[in-house]
């Protein structure tokens, strides 16, 4: 529908003369009465009696005025509504991350964020890392969270986050105080370790390898956070990084250095040939103000 003759139809109902229309719109009247006679041809619908320069509302007119009005006021507001989308007012900022980090990076960014940005909507989806290559292909996303490499070609690397595994044990452990620990310090202890196939597990059996030293698992667990939970109730030691600690272990817990070393690197990616979310730069920067915390509490 024209919105020009949704115009004009409303400035003649409210001026009752083409000659004041057409001063409103800035058009001469034969143009206004065109146009008004396009809207009634689009319609179907007589919607004025003519008599040589006035124009009388029919009774259909009458009743289409009110819902040409919200129609146009609706398109009035058309301008407003894109500006909040550029200001991310209506558009969610879309995060998305492997389950590792969620505890001890990600969701502390993330309430951090909230806190400082409370108008900004965001939508969190959290991973196994098996399946995050095909979801990351498929669905569409501002901010992805992976542990590196991540053979996926249409992401553009923007920060990443050199950490290395340490032996996570509670406070009240004898070997808590230690600067640093090795494979034999480990002998004998309860190993609540991750189950075989998940990477930091993988990682740390190639490593035990290579040394010539096995550890056995005292406590096998498919999840980080199961362990964390084992170990900050007494029940163990696990090896984990400072990304993965979550904040109300780590007053029950202490990471102490591991020799030899295994690194791990969490990768921020960001969908290559996509428009950056307005809010993109205000999360990383709650991102690099928490990891300089870590850092410093390592």
């Amino acid at each position: 529908m024209n919105l020009k003759s949704l115009r004009a139809f409303l400035h003649v109902m409210d001026e009752g003369a083409l000659v004041h229309a057409s001063r409103r719109m800035n058009l001469s009247q034969p143009a206004v009465s065109r146009l008004v006679n396009l809207l009634e041809e689009e319609v179907g619908v007589k919607l004025f009696y003519r008599d040589q320069k006035t124009l009388m509302p029919t009774p259909e007119a009458d009743l289409f005025y009110p819902e040409a009005q919200r129609i146009v006021a609706s398109l009035n507001d058309l301008p407003d509504l894109f500006r909040q989308f550029r200001s991310s007012a209506l558009v969610p900022l879309r995060i998305v991350s492997q389950l590792r980090p969620a505890n001890g990076l990600v969701i502390p960014a993330l309430e951090r964020f909230t806190h400082r940005y409370p108008d900004v909507r965001t939508t969190l989806d959290f991973h196994g890392r098996r399946e995050l290559g095909r979801r990351v292909q498929r669905d569409k996303f501002d901010l992805g969270f992976f542990v590196t490499p991540m053979q996926i070609t249409a992401m553009d690397l923007l920060r990443k986050f050199d950490t290395e595994l340490q032996v996570l044990l509670p406070r009240s452990h004898p070997l808590a105080g230690r600067e640093t620990l090795t494979s034999d310090d480990l002998i004998g202890e309860r190993y609540i370790a991750l189950q075989r196939g998940l990477m930091a597990r993988d990682a740390i059996d190639r490593v035990l390898s290579e040394e010539g030293f096995k550890l056995e698992a005292f406590h096998e667990v498919n999840s980080t956070n199961t362990a964390l939970r084992l170990v900050a109730s007494g029940c163990g030691f696990t090896f984990s990084d400072a990304t993965v600690l979550d904040p109300m272990y780590r007053r029950s817990t202490v990471l102490v250095p591991w020799k030899p070393s295994v690194q791990i690197a969490l990768g921020l990616f960001a969908p290559k040939n996509q428009p950056q979310h307005a809010a993109t730069e205000n999360f990383l920067a709650c991102i690099e103000e928490l990891w300089g915390e870590i850092v410093k509490t390592r």
